[in-house]
């Protein structure tokens, strides 16, 4: 029962790793922002929401739906803002909602779509760096 609890922590401990990355270009976003560089802004925005950084995702939806420093896309406005929200902004609601109302089913299918998209691809990165093999052999399996 001992192994059993150290390698449930072990492998806890890695994916927790592994979903923690460093987020450093949040701050150069807000800056360039705040500076009305909107180009820079969306740059270092979406640098730190592939990483997962929800607040980048909300800053970064807000930036496709109004058109700030691109023009505006609907369906990234969608995907990054539903990314957010999933990520624990629930802040993010009202504005999913008054955004979904004035676009097409196709295009909220789309944006959601994208969205689980990219769930799934940080999953499966997430669990590509659980070398379970490794904490086995520690282990003398």
């Amino acid at each position: 029962m001992k192994i059993a609890q150290t390698l449930s922590a072990l492998a806890l401990g890695g994916l927790l790793a592994a979903a923690t990355p460093a987020f450093a270009d949040y701050a150069t976003g807000i800056a360039a922002y705040d500076a009305g560089n909107y180009e820079q802004a969306l740059l270092a925005f979406e640098v730190d929401a592939n990483n997962g950084h929800a607040r980048a995702q909300e800053r970064l939806g807000n930036m496709y739906r109004t058109g700030q420093g691109t023009r505006p896309d609907p369906i990234l406005a969608i995907k990054w803002l539903t990314l957010a929200y999933t990520n624990g902004l629930r802040s993010t609601l009202p504005t999913l909602e008054t955004l979904r109302e004035g676009i097409t089913e196709a295009q909220l299918v789309e944006g959601e779509q994208l969205a689980l998209s990219w769930l799934e691809d940080a999953n499966r990165i997430v669990f590509a760096d659980d070398d379970t093999d490794a904490l086995y052999d520690a282990q003398g399996f």
